[in-house]
């Protein structure tokens, strides 16, 4: 996964390069980005206290701006949750991987009230969204052996994100910021059920206009 967001990273700093050298004839409204998430996460899960643990993850978003500041995004992602804990006083490793379906409004407020806005460069940004995530596979690792359990459910939750946004040419910018998620209903399968209580993490975020 990681290979995979560098690759998308070196071809849309690629694609910006030549098509800063192009003149553009009208704005495009249109914007495919790439975004790296890293944070922390408490799992909840029938039978068991809740888990403390890391996420990392990505997700490949295609936005549409319907203002001037305002803009909606959507795509597909993929989370990783890992997370030691311990089972009849014996270490085990958890791992869920997770396939993540965003739906994201964001708003963009120019920092320098002096400058116009045609010329603005950074600005504060503001997003929520609503989301559907995915177990693809649970994997918990001890002493004695491994278990794995595949497409464990659905489930929904809702996000926010507050940040700053640099413009480095006409077409490519970057962001960075904090995002926070929390799941509002669990994922169930065998009558194990579970959920994402709260994550809290940073983003880094590329992004270029068609």
């Amino acid at each position: 996964m990681k290979k995979q967001l560098f690759a998308a990273l070196v071809i849309l700093t690629s694609y910006a390069a030549i098509a800063q050298e192009t003149p553009k004839t009208n704005e495009s409204k249109l914007e495919f980005s790439a975004t790296g998430k890293l944070g922390f996460a408490r799992l909840k899960q029938t039978g068991n206290v809740p888990l403390n643990g890391n996420l990392t993850g990505s997700d490949v978003l295609l936005s549409y701006q319907i203002s001037p500041k305002c803009d909606i995004s959507t795509g597909l992602g993929l989370y990783e949750f890992n997370a030691n804990t311990t089972i009849n006083g014996a270490n085990a490793s958890l791992k869920n991987s997770y396939l993540h379906i965003p739906v994201q409004f964001s708003g963009d407020f120019g920092l320098f009230k002096n400058v116009k806005p045609e010329n603005q460069t950074v600005f504060f940004t503001l997003g929520i969204g609503l989301y559907a995530n995915t177990l693809l596979k649970q994997k918990l690792e001890t002493p004695t052996g491994n278990n794995e359990e595949k497409n464990m459910g659905w489930n929904f939750g809702i996000s926010s994100q507050i940040g700053a946004k640099f413009l480095l040419t006409d077409v490519l910018k970057i962001g960075i910021g904090i995002e926070s998620q929390s799941d509002l209903t669990k994922m169930e399968k065998d009558g194990v059920k579970q959920k994402i209580e709260q994550y809290n993490g940073m983003y880094f975020k590329l992004g270029f206009k068609f």
